[in-house]
């Protein structure tokens, strides 16, 4: 506790043996024992509440995160029962009369293409055959 060696316990048994005398030395241990003891006490019970008081804040923080991820995972649900109802429409349903775009079409703009690009729609474009995009 206070690494107090046998040596330097033995000086200060001395020196309170020449201030107190010998009769009042066994009631002098006898109190400093009982303080100890209670201050011992003190100190789990303070430990104790305080470690309670931490398991009540933990409970009380799962409580709220659980609720908070309930209320996220209702909003996120409703969210997409909404985008559900709006994108499902009766005239969505059938199917479009128009053919899908072919992979061959270019979607990229003139100012981007390549020169090979520009140079094999020229050549198509001569050969009678009509140009992508």
């Amino acid at each position: 506790m206070f690494n107090i060696g046998l040596p330097e316990m033995l000086i200060i048994l001395a020196i309170a043996l020449i201030v107190f005398g010998p009769h009042k030395l066994p009631e002098l241990a006898r109190a400093f024992g009982k303080a100890m003891r209670e201050f011992k006490k003190a100190t789990e019970e303070v430990k104790e509440s305080f470690e309670a008081e931490t398991k009540d804040l933990e409970e009380l923080k799962n409580t709220l995160t659980q609720e908070n991820l309930m209320a996220d995972l209702a909003e996120e649900v409703s969210n997409l029962s909404e985008t559900t109802t709006e994108t499902t429409t009766p005239t969505e349903a059938v199917p479009s009369e128009q053919p899908p775009a072919s992979e061959e079409t270019s979607t990229t703009p003139e100012s981007e293409k390549t020169e090979e690009e520009k140079k094999e729609e020229g050549t198509e474009a001569k050969e009678g055959n009509p140009p992508r995009g």
